[in-house]
């Protein structure tokens, strides 16, 4: 079985609400259909976040700023993850933050050391199954239209899967699945932030 990840937004967490890394997106036009591709642009390697929320520190610490989406865990989390040989992530490194924004957390409580993960496993939707298509999809770039705007309800293709424990879908870059010996394993270990969905 496989499951949505989503940050958990029930409980009082801190969050990132930007990435003062991020400097914009440079824009280029492909050759062959000439539509227009934006590609972030950072002034370093590693992300650089502005904290905010008075909650606690999670596991799994929601970012909510432009730029590429970021799936940061906690030391914690990530040396759980290699302890018991979770797949689909290929590198990560270190996240630093605005020190001056610590304070927004009522204790003052000392930011804990976090990682984003490059998440490089790979599932994809089951196209046939939602009766869904991709037209005009260019063979140089890649992007393409849908063949209708409401894509509800999402159905993977187990066919397409890696066999990573945690996948992007291949069509919709944003979208974050696992694998159930990830779920277990964060619900085991009691890591926070994490919310699970069919």
């Amino acid at each position: 079985m496989f499951y949505w990840i989503e940050n958990d937004i029930q409980q009082r967490y801190v969050y990132a609400y930007k990435d003062i890394s991020f400097e914009g997106y440079n824009r280029e036009t492909c050759p062959q259909c000439g539509r227009k591709n934006a590609i972030a642009h950072y002034t370093g390697r590693n992300s650089h976040l502005l904290l905010e929320g008075r909650g606690t520190y999670p596991d799994f610490l929601q970012f909510c700023g432009a730029g590429n989406r970021l799936f940061i865990v906690s030391e914690k989390a990530l040396n759980i993850f290699e302890q018991y040989g979770i797949t689909g992530y290929y590198t990560y490194a270190p996240v630093t933050f605005d020190s001056s924004l610590v304070a927004t957390n009522t204790k003052k409580m000392i930011v804990p050391d976090y990682f984003n993960l490059e998440i490089g496993g790979r599932i994809d939707l089951d196209l046939r199954a939602m009766h869904l298509k991709q037209k005009k999809k260019c063979a140089t770039c890649g992007q393409f239209e849908w063949s209708r705007q409401k894509l509800d309800p999402m159905i993977l293709d187990r066919t397409s899967w890696d066999g990573s424990d945690l996948c992007t879908l291949t069509s919709m870059q944003g979208f974050r699945i696992c694998s159930e010996v990830f779920v277990r394993l964060v619900n085991d270990n009691k890591l926070s932030g994490f919310s699970f969905h069919v």
